[in-house]
């Protein structure tokens, strides 16, 4: 067991770590905005749409291409993919695109499998989290991942980059029929470790994170404002909050 302190707070007695993925050791707006982009493309392509509402639907799902941001207030950084949809949806009909959810999700799947046959270009680690995550490893620490994104996906990632041997756990969104801030998904990964809750950190840069650990009944959350949200309001859902992994000492 470990240790985990900062100037501000001290988390002891940890045996197992739970990693969001997207802004907690990946670049979510490089991963997101690109993702975002090509599925407003392939929306205004099925509906034969203006490309003059490129910006503004991007802005719908969350990003603003002015900035190559993911907007904190965005719904990909609120929710799950079902409920992105069924939000997007609703917005789509404002335009006067009248579509169901089982469309869009068609729509989506299309992009993710052209997505991800290319997803190495637009897939940027973030090295403070990854030295972290090395460390955990090289102390004898169970990780694992729970994700909104794709099993597949996140091995590929995980892959590409040499990491496979970091987590014995990966949970995307085909792992549960229940959306991730259920704690569904959270529950399998501690079930697949063999983890004591109370022994369980989990580390996320999202709401959704502190929510779904919380419904798997892990009271001790790290949220790092590396991702969409700023520090100060990660703090609100946390204590336990940091600006960047590297900032935390081991004991």
């Amino acid at each position: 067991m470990i240790s985990l302190k900062t100037q501000n707070w001290q988390i002891d007695n940890i045996e197992t770590i739970l990693f969001d993925k997207d802004g907690t050791f990946i670049d979510l707006h490089y991963f997101w905005g690109k993702m975002t982009e090509l599925r407003v493309e392939e929306i205004i392509h099925q509906f034969n749409l203006n490309q003059n509402l490129f910006n503004d639907l991007c802005l719908c799902l969350g990003y603003d291409i002015k900035t190559s941001k993911m907007l904190s207030d965005g719904i990909t950084a609120m929710y799950s993919r079902s409920k992105i949809i069924e939000i997007f949806k609703s917005d789509l009909e404002k335009y006067g695109i009248k579509t169901s959810e089982q469309e869009l999700e068609k729509i989506f799947d299309k992009v993710s499998t052209e997505f991800y046959q290319n997803m190495h270009q637009y897939t940027k680690p973030i090295n403070s989290a990854i030295e972290f995550i090395k460390k955990l490893h090289s102390k004898g620490i169970k990780l694992g991942i729970v994700t909104s994104d794709s099993v597949e996906s996140t091995k590929l990632t995980l892959k590409h980059f040499g990491w496979e041997n970091l987590f014995e756990s990966v949970i995307g969104r085909e792992s549960s029929p229940h959306t991730k801030e259920s704690g569904e998904p959270t529950k399998l990964a501690l079930k697949e470790l063999g983890a004591n809750p109370e022994k369980t950190v989990m580390i996320g840069d999202a709401p959704m994170d502190s929510i779904s650990a919380q419904n798997a009944g892990i009271e001790k959350i790290i949220l790092v404002a590396t991702g969409q949200i700023a520090e100060n309001t990660l703090k609100s859902y946390s204590p336990y909050t940091i600006e960047d992994l590297s900032l935390i000492k081991f004991l």
